[in-house]
């Protein structure tokens, strides 16, 4: 049994995937690691490359190769399933870590007792360092806390988690092709009882510079998100302690119906998508939105992190998509 898990989804990542599994060979505390690497039906190299890994490192790299592509998801549920570290870390196939990431958390994690700690990370794209989880954030958690790491609790990726928490909480993502991280980490911050951090930056974050929301089809592109509002509440709602995080997650909810909307009314402005095609969407963002949240523009988080105009085009929304598409001037007839 080794002190800590890494898994890593792997899909197409021939280009990163070299410097990916060197970044972690190369851990402090490698020998006390089991790497998971599931492929999920790469088209590219990524198979052959994650191979050479194990390979050479049998000890403590173990391939998974799937059948048919499923997203990083199922991928990393089934590497869960093959987990046995005393704790879990997660590290996508396109990103770096540094050397000391896991031994430092790991003492971190035995030191303070905690359900997982937090760290830093640089996002290359925007060359910005960044920590979420802050000294007062930390320690025992209330509502309060809770709440706030909901809101800005950060990416699975820069955390190590107690397996036996995760395991105790059924911590598996959706296995979908996105947010499937969303609804898992705000469960987990919820059930939460003691969490830490190390302010040091060890994870390199690359960001994509292609929008998804330009290359997939925006019907199916909205339900991701519609799912992934649903999962949210779904996963928080059923909690003892739903009152006091509500705020929070109702916030998250109206967050993901905003730009939902913003991407309903751009395809139309910009033509991708006739007003037809796009006002039944927007109608049935709006009945979502209706039957999972209460506190609605109330809700003291709303008020302070979106826009004045993102809540007018929302409550125009909320009386029909024709009134909100108007607000842009944009015309609702084909």
């Amino acid at each position: 049994m080794k002190k800590i898990s890494v898994i890593v989804p792997v899909y197409n990542a021939q280009n990163t995937l070299n410097e990916c599994l060197d970044s972690i060979v190369g851990q402090t505390c490698f020998s006390d690691m089991e790497v998971i690497l599931v492929d999920d039906c790469s088209t590219d190299d990524s198979f052959l490359i994650a191979s050479s890994y194990e390979k050479r490192f049998p000890e403590n790299v173990l391939l998974v190769k799937l059948d048919h592509n499923s997203g990083p998801g199922a991928a990393r549920n089934i590497a869960l399933s093959y987990a046995s570290g005393e704790y879990i870390g997660f590290v996508d196939s396109d990103d770096a870590i540094v050397p000391t990431m896991y031994e430092k958390l790991y003492d971190e994690a035995v030191r303070t007792g905690s359900d997982f700690v937090d760290s830093g990370f640089y996002k290359q794209l925007s060359d910005e360092a960044i920590l979420y989880t802050s000294d007062e954030l930390s320690g025992v958690l209330d509502d309060h806390k809770r709440s706030e790491l909901i809101i800005h609790g950060g990416y699975i990726v820069t955390k190590l988690f107690r397996r036996a928490f995760l395991l105790e909480n059924s911590g598996l993502f959706r296995e979908v092709y996105m947010l499937e991280d969303l609804d898992f980490m705000a469960e987990l911050i919820a059930r939460a009882r003691v969490i830490s951090s190390v302010k040091e930056i060890f994870y390199i974050y690359r960001d994509s510079t292609d929008s998804l929301s330009k290359s997939v089809d925006v019907g199916k592109y909205v339900m991701a998100h519609s799912d992934a509002m649903v999962s949210l509440y779904n996963r928080t709602s059923i909690l003892d302690n739903y009152k006091g995080i509500q705020d929070a997650v109702e916030f998250m909810i109206m967050r993901l119906y905003s730009y939902m909307l913003n991407i309903c009314m751009n395809a139309v402005y910009l033509k991708e998508k006739s007003a037809a095609e796009i006002i039944p969407i927007m109608e049935s963002l709006r009945v979502l939105k209706e039957s999972i949240v209460t506190r609605g523009y109330e809700n003291p988080y709303v008020k302070k992190g979106i826009s004045a105009k993102d809540i007018m085009i929302m409550k125009a929304n909320d009386t029909s998509a024709e009134m909100a598409l108007a607000l842009q001037s944009i015309p609702i007839c084909d």
